[in-house]
């Protein structure tokens, strides 16, 4: 029977969310393997966590992911800090509740699988833990690249390939040819060694380029879709699910393409327009992913054709369970139309699903730049792109891509790796909001945007065990003295210094705890009062 404070923890937890990540097989929070603010590892007190955002130039010179001085509980607005107070309130009242999170997290590529492949065991086990375990960065929101990417060597590949080499191939309209190959076995073996440091990851592949045309659009770059191979798109994605899961490996989600509208020649791409991506999900590939316990993305790609995901969610309707959204509009992402697709169509889930930081140097804030906003505008999750490279960013495509995207790990030989600045970014989220938070509308502390010279901007997640994960991004060109408040909760404040130029996070400790004394204490001033 649960105890009266169990039941009380459970009435604050009733918010109403707009989008809800049950059903998604991996939804929750208090799994074993949560990590901090899961149920399992409650939050008994406040802490600080800081990263600085300049990139250090040689090793232990900034603080990534330092504990830093906890915010003070304090009943008097402004008693500690000197100069002028940045007021954070967050939204708690019923309306405040946005969207239930999924997580934080990179993407699998081929160069990772070859660079890890390249580690000792001891080494590999080591990296592993930093990315997935709870010691670690606790990653839960994983995107794989299904065939070859442009992070992929010389070698570029499909799962059914019926040639002599890279774009050669004979059509093959019975699959005959299929199979995951040297590369596909390669990543599934090593993304199957990833649940066994955090077995509630959510995984969704997105292929590159799949079927290509023979008079299509775009002929001569030759990489669109021809539609009459539309059975053969679909047995092809669901022998993919199919051939991961007798690897061990779960796929949760699929992408039918990587960048649809990216139909550049001499790059592993795809052009697929949204009616022919409606198409391939109305004629069996919605319900096979359904009957798989896989969702499907739409679009993965920038947030400067909102359009796409209309028209695929128009034409497929409840087959489209999510969108995925890219941060390379030209020149910042417009993650406000995020907002405006939740407006029509409530309750489908959006993500962030690919950011690159190419070449960073100086102040960088490209990971908080491009996780955040998405999140106030109604993500669920979002994740960068590479996780890991050799020091050269590589091994990439020698017919282009990315020659200079850093990821969360360089594996300089087989016994040493570098956590670059992007790891404790990334872990800055993805080790303190768990599975099954919820965010929550900030309503006064949020300054500028990505057009403006300053910004400070604030992530607001409730985490299952009632505690908070408050996320501040703070590029405004001096500390910040921050007072934090709820807005149903009066009388309350928590207070601290936010550092200029850094990524900080404030783990706030449920209601019941805030207070410091006994229980009555509390039922008398939030039940008889």
């Amino acid at each position: 029977m649960a105890s009266l404070v169990e039941l009380l923890l459970l009435g604050f937890a009733t918010h109403a969310v707009a989008q809800s990540i049950e059903g998604l097989g991996v939804s929750g929070g208090n799994g074993s393997r949560g990590g901090i603010g899961d149920g399992a590892h409650v939050v008994q007190h406040a802490q600080a966590f800081i990263t600085d955002a300049q990139i250090p130039t040689s090793p232990n010179t900034t603080r990534q992911l330092a504990r830093g001085p906890a915010p003070v509980l304090s009943r008097i607005n402004g008693t500690t800090g000197c100069g002028p107070q940045r007021n954070v309130v967050i939204n708690t009242s019923p309306n405040g509740a946005r969207q239930e999170m999924l997580g934080f997290g990179h993407a699998w590529t081929d160069s990772t699988v070859e660079v890890f492949n390249s580690l000792e065991p001891a080494v590999l086990d080591q990296v592993m833990e930093d990315l997935f375990g709870q010691s670690g960065n606790n990653m839960g929101f994983m995107r794989h690249t299904i065939g070859s990417s442009d992070l992929t060597g010389a070698n570029q590949y499909s799962y059914d390939d019926n040639g002599p080499s890279f774009n050669e191939g004979e059509p093959d309209p019975d699959l005959a040819n299929f199979g995951l190959g040297p590369y596909g076995t390669a990543m599934a073996q090593m993304i199957a060694r990833m649940g066994l440091y955090k077995g509630d990851v959510f995984l969704f592949g997105a292929p590159w380029s799949f079927i290509t045309t023979d008079g299509n659009q775009y002929t001569l770059l030759n990489n669109s879709l021809n539609i009459n191979y539309i059975p053969q798109a679909i047995q092809y994605f669901t022998k993919y699910i199919d051939a991961f899961l007798e690897q061990g490996v779960s796929v949760n989600g699929l992408s039918l393409q990587n960048e649809p509208l990216n139909y550049q020649g001499g790059y592993p791409t795809t052009f697929l327009d949204a009616a022919d991506e409606a198409a391939i999900l109305n004629q069996g590939l919605g319900d096979a992913l359904h009957d798989r316990g896989a969702i499907f993305l739409a679009y993965d790609h920038n947030t400067d054709q909102p359009v796409y995901p209309y028209r695929v969610k128009q034409g497929a309707r409840d087959l489209v369970d999510a969108v995925a959204w890219h941060c390379y509009q030209s020149p910042v992402a417009n993650y406000s139309v995020l907002d405006d697709f939740s407006y029509a169509f409530p309750g489908t889930l959006q993500f962030m699903t690919e950011c690159s930081n190419y070449l960073p140097s100086g102040v960088n804030f490209e990971v908080a730049q491009n996780f955040i906003p998405p999140v106030q505008y109604g993500a669920s999750g979002a994740a960068m792109w590479v996780m890991a490279t050799d020091p050269d960013f590589g091994p990439h495509s020698p017919y282009g891509g990315c020659d200079g995207c850093l990821g969360s790990i360089i594996v300089n030989s087989s016994t040493v790796y570098t956590k670059t600045n992007d790891y404790y970014m990334i872990g800055q989220f993805s080790r303190f909001v768990r599975r099954g938070a919820v965010n929550f509308q900030v309503l006064q502390g949020n300054e500028g945007s990505a057009l403006t010279s300053n910004q400070f901007y604030v992530l607001a997640a409730q985490n299952p065990d009632l505690s908070w994960a408050v996320i501040f991004m703070n590029n405004y060109g001096s500390d910040q003295n921050v007072v934090l408040s709820f807005s149903d909760e009066s009388g309350q404040f928590w207070e601290g210094v936010v550092p200029n130029s850094t990524v900080t996070t404030w783990l706030i400790p449920s209601r019941i705890r805030n207070y410091g004394v006994s229980l009555q204490f509390y039922l008398d001033y939030h039940i008889i009062k």
